[in-house]
């Protein structure tokens, strides 16, 4: 399994989901790619750990996005004009099988906005799903999970 995970999306984004996505890894049997600012990205993990996101598991990877979706954005704008925000490469990645799953605790319009109208519903769904998951979840504290439409 390959997750996509918004390594900018969150109010203690980036090193929430640094964290998470670090102590994440020795329990599940699964390759995360940290989606964001690349350069930002590797600072806290050389900040937090002394070591590179390889050095640390060759399933821990990064994808460079530019942009970011911001809470106060607008839904469907920040989705159509922010295309290298780490939310839209996330989705874009899912859509093309680059990854089995995309999570993300930022922007819930922008997340519901991009699952429609980038990644697509999935026949017979009307609508994208958010879960919640407990408290001891390795990753993040809320998560939107997506299948990609067959």
């Amino acid at each position: 399994m390959k997750i996509l995970l918004d390594a900018m999306g969150g109010d203690n984004a980036p090193e929430a989901t640094i964290k998470g996505a670090v102590n994440a890894i020795n329990e599940i049997k699964a390759e995360v790619i940290l989606i964001g600012k690349q350069g930002i990205i590797e600072a806290k993990v050389k900040e937090f750990y002394g070591k590179t996101l390889s050095e640390i598991s060759p399933r821990l990877s990064i994808k460079n996005a530019t942009e970011t979706i911001e809470m106060e954005d607008g839904p469907t704008d920040s989705i159509k004009h922010k295309k290298d925000s780490s939310m839209v490469v996330g989705f874009n990645m899912l859509k093309k099988g680059e990854g089995d799953v995309f999570i993300s605790a930022g922007n819930s319009g922008a997340l519901l906005a991009g699952a429609t109208l980038l990644v697509g519903r999935i026949r017979g769904i009307d609508r994208p799903a958010m879960a919640g998951t407990e408290p001891s979840n390795p990753i993040l504290p809320a998560v939107l999970q997506l299948a990609r439409p067959k």
